[in-house]
């Protein structure tokens, strides 16, 4: 295998799918093809959706735009844009008529209820992870001859129902085409190599790959990006872990390394190319993959490739892909320093995640202490039962709404409609105690609409977008022939996600301090200036900004009410039954919708502005947190991690200053094991000094490697909107040297 210094590659790498250049005469152009998506579905109306996607797959394959390169080890598809995926019109029309002809009532709800900040809810194709060993252990091949092997199988039962037909018709079409696609791009590295070893060496992966199963560290991490590209950018079904990389590739590595096959300097340029497809891809959201974890007789998964791995990403300097580390007792320490280090010199697109804090969740609602031992981290920061389960995210909560409801006795100022509860009106609050019953009421209304809503629509997942990629890798789904992605899976969930959960803590806490203690203005009184977005109320307004009476500072009183709040998350979400045969999971994830249901939110009594982002995840609100990270520590933990089994995640900032030398190293190591070992779950940091961000913010053209973590992904900083850079500024100005 030819070695070639990556230096010279990384130009092309950069912008192979930020600005790609295709051949005209290598196929369709991506626009072109989703222009005949249409056209071409209605030749086949009547046939089933698996059939119909299945076919529009195939002509994809047969059709777009193709490229190699001698500067790249994998080839180029010319359907490059998430958002324009090719295939997306016929998906997107399906999910018109599942809304018109099944939904009528429950999409009226939850527009209304969307559109006034209530929660945010949608359709969630975004989080499936394929049984990556299966796809290691058989190739494309091995997946097809496995799928006909159970209809065969389904046949000779006498079971082969019309559904089931449909079901596996769709997935021998997609593998077959997978195929297809594989020789157009034999033919073509045939008629370009001229002489290339990279691109003979390129062709040569490829054609076992057409046959059989990987068997390299080239191989692996080749069919791995084709999965990804086959799965996420054409049959429109994210891929949200790329797995558990230095587990599942370390037997090849080995061998190579042991026969001799690659050197390491070939083996580091692999993965260089290899994870420089995804950050020329660049989806804003970063793409997942996990190191470590630990094996069934308790030793530790970290291997000698877990620390090639991370040192590659190191010198890449790129903020995606993303990496989740699992941690346990017995991970070793010079790895997680090395991550640490990382982290504060800026390469921060690293969360850790607690082994032990993950089995007490998942063990909590039904898991085996096996299926948590094995789960895979995906997403941001979340976990599933690897192979066994789908998860959805069902819709997110806005903390900070009942307020405004409470405020205005159910009408949203911003839409004019008007919700009804049980809550009692404002006229008829009287003690703090009410007033906590009136939030708590409107909480849980908000969450019946969720429930009320996904249980609707879940029950059309798969006649929406029929996940034939992912069910291909799944033994449920093939057994059962039933979607994978919809209730064809052991284990078919949905999460409740929250955003702004601080910020409320924080909210009630001002209601309570300043109306029921102090006595210092009525609720009424409260009403109006909150109307008024604080206008000419700016005193009362930093005053209550600055109470220490917040979430995220280890005051025993605000603990206790946020912890009662989580408790009330859990018992009312965790393992009621959702539409498609599994339970919902409360989460403390918030994704991006702690700025977006932030930006349909009034004013609030924690101090907040109009529009304002809230806080996100389990974390306090920007800036709150003004006794140290051990006193916010000592908050978040106190909430316990097994009342959100979707996931638990705290989000830490530090200034440059605390963390240098050796004594900033144990530092930042101290806080790590306190979380995790307190039942903490996810953390990940951003070491940030204001003054840097601010001269960033005024000088961007020389901060273009700046990252930040903004909630289980890194961007550059110099990409956020002056409205995000500003609130990181505040939140850096907030702590200490």
């Amino acid at each position: 295998m030819p070695y070639a210094s990556f230096e010279e590659d990384r130009e092309y790498l950069t912008e192979k799918f930020r600005h790609p250049v295709f051949d005209p005469s290598t196929g369709l152009d991506n626009e072109t093809i989703r222009n005949n998506i249409l056209p071409l579905a209605e030749t086949m109306k009547g046939l089933p959706h698996p059939v119909i996607k299945g076919r529009l797959f195939e002509y994809i394959c047969r059709n777009i735009r193709i490229d190699v390169n001698a500067h790249d080890l994998f080839p180029a598809f010319g359907c490059y844009d998430r958002n324009r995926r090719p295939i997306s019109p016929i998906i997107e029309q399906w999910n018109r008529e599942v809304n018109e002809t099944f939904l009528r009532e429950s999409n009226e709800i939850m527009n209304a209820r969307n559109e006034a900040g209530l929660h945010s809810m949608w359709k969630d194709f975004d989080h499936s992870v394929p049984d990556w060993d299966s796809i290691l252990t058989l190739g494309f091949p091995g997946l097809l001859q496995r799928a006909e092997a159970y209809r065969a199988e389904r046949e000779r039962a006498g079971a082969m129902t019309p559904e089931a037909k449909a079901y596996f018709d769709g997935i021998s079409i997609t593998l077959r085409a997978v195929l297809e696609m594989l020789d157009r791009f034999l033919r073509f590295l045939q008629e370009h190599a001229d002489g290339s070893r990279r691109l003979l060496a390129e062709a040569e992966c490829l054609r076992q790959l057409r046959t059989g199963a990987p068997r390299n560290t080239y191989e692996v991490l080749q069919i791995i990006y084709l999965h990804f590209m086959f799965c996420e950018h054409i049959d429109r079904m994210q891929v949200r872990s790329l797995g558990n990389l230095d587990r599942m590739i370390y037997p090849y590595y080995k061998r190579d390394r042991e026969e001799g096959r690659f050197t390491e300097e070939q083996i580091r340029e692999f993965f260089a190319c290899f994870l420089m497809q995804w950050a020329s891809i660049n989806n804003y959201w970063g793409q997942p993959f996990y190191l470590g974890g630990t094996k069934a007789d308790g030793s530790t998964e970290i291997n000698e490739l877990s620390f090639l791995i991370l040192d590659v990403f190191d010198k890449l300097a790129i903020p995606t892909p993303k990496i989740q580390i699992k941690v346990a007792r017995n991970t070793p320490r010079k790895f997680l320093d090395k991550a640490l280090d990382m982290i504060r010199r800026g390469h921060n697109s690293l969360v850790f995640v607690s082994e032990e804090s993950i089995r007490r969740a998942m063990m909590a609602i039904g898991y085996s202490e096996e299926t948590a031992r094995t789960c895979d981290i995906r997403g941001c920061y979340e976990f599933i039962p690897r192979v066994l389960g789908n998860t959805t995210e069902a819709g997110h909560i806005n903390m900070l709404k009942p307020f405004e409801l409470i405020f205005n006795n159910g009408k949203d100022p911003k839409t004019g409609r008007v919700f009804e509860s049980r809550a009692p009106k404002l006229e008829e609050i009287a003690s703090f105690d009410d007033f906590y019953r009136a939030y708590m009421i409107w909480l849980d209304n908000i969450i019946d609409g969720i429930l009320f809503c996904s249980r609707a629509f879940e029950k059309y997942l798969q006649r929406i977008n029929p996940a034939q990629m992912f069910s291909a890798t799944i033994p449920s789904s093939l057994k059962t022939a039933r979607d994978a992605f919809a209730n064809g899976c052991v284990y078919n969930n949905s999460n409740i996600l929250i955003a702004g959960f601080g910020s409320a803590v924080d909210a009630l806490m001002a209601v309570r301090e300043f109306v029921f203690e102090r006595k210092e203005l009525t609720l009424e009184r409260f009403r109006d200036i909150l109307r008024r977005n604080w206008e000419g109320e700016e005193k009362l307004r930093l005053r209550i900004r600055r109470s220490d009476v917040k979430y995220g500072n280890g005051v025993e009183k605000v603990d206790f009410y946020a912890e009662m709040i989580a408790r009330f998350l859990g018992n009312k979400i965790n393992l009621q039954p959702n539409s498609r045969g599994g339970v919902y999971e409360a989460s403390g994830h918030s994704a991006r919708t702690f700025i977006t249901l932030g930006e349909r939110t009034g004013a609030t009594p924690d101090g907040r502005f109009a529009g304002e982002e809230m806080s996100k995840n389990l974390s306090p609100a920007m800036g709150m947190d003004t006794r140290g990270v051990t006193a916010l520590i000592r908050s978040v933990t106190r909430l316990d991690a097994v009342t959100f089994p979707g996931d638990f995640p705290l989000d830490v900032m530090m200034h440059p200053a605390t963390v240098r030398g050796a004594e900033g190293l144990d530092a930042m190591r101290g806080l790590l094991y306190t979380y995790l070992w307190n039942h903490g779950v996810a953390i990940h940091f951003n070491i940030c000094d204001a003054t840097v961000l601010k001269d960033a913010q005024k000088h961007p053209e020389q901060y273009a490697g700046l990252q930040i973590r903004v909630c289980g992904w890194n961007v550059r900083f110099t990409e956020l909107s002056k409205k995000e850079q500003d609130a990181y500024i505040e939140r850096a100005s907030s702590i200490a040297e």
